[in-house]
């Protein structure tokens, strides 16, 4: 029995190590991966049926890909920064990741209007239809994660007490950032070879 009670007083009761917004964040991205799947499944299945028809890819998402990547990167030195205790350039990193996110969010707009104007629309075929919800679905997963930027971002502001909270705010922005910009790649490569 004591030496359960010396087990016990090490992690103070807790199962994990991890902090718990982490392991909050690390069940979110498990959902949304699996939402991402079915849908992915669902595409490819529907794929078989006859009336099925290739989309075009503008030349713009190839654009949107290289600025979700260079967000993630941002993001990635935010994180460095942030656990260096450099405020001011977490905050400009930070600011430069939301920037570019938002310029993917208006490139992947200005895709939807590029294909809409060539007749490319949601009802016309079961193909498009699948893209539009795609990609509509991952600027809704970025949106939720522009919430949790705007958060940092303005934290970033404040003057810190303690910066161990703040870096591990800026790490699970990144991680989160990360998680997308894969689950963009794969919607990417998987909408490019089909």
């Amino acid at each position: 029995m004591a030496d359960q009670a010396a087990i016990d007083d090490n992690h103070i009761g807790r199962s994990s190590s991890h902090p718990l917004p982490r392991v909050a964040l690390y069940v979110l991205m498990a959902v949304i991966g699996v939402l991402f799947s079915l849908f992915s499944v669902a595409y490819i299945g529907r794929m078989a049926y006859g009336d099925w028809r290739i989309l075009p890819e503008p030349t713009l998402l190839w654009f949107n890909t290289g600025v979700i990547m260079l967000s993630s990167f941002a993001f990635s030195r935010a994180t460095i920064n942030a656990r260096e205790g450099d405020i001011k350039r977490t905050r400009e990193y930070l600011l430069l990741a939301g920037v570019l996110t938002f310029g993917f969010i208006i490139g992947q707009l200005f895709v939807w209007r590029e294909l809409v104007s060539f007749g490319y629309f949601v009802s016309t075929n079961p193909s498009y239809a699948f893209f539009y919800l795609l990609t509509a679905l991952h600027i809704l997963h970025l949106f939720g994660g522009l919430i949790a930027w705007l958060v940092v971002t303005y934290k970033s502001f404040i003057p810190q007490k303690e910066t161990s909270d703040f870096s591990l705010k800026v790490n699970l922005c990144a991680i989160y950032w990360h998680f997308l910009l894969i689950v963009w790649t794969l919607l990417f490569v998987m909408l490019l070879l089909t």
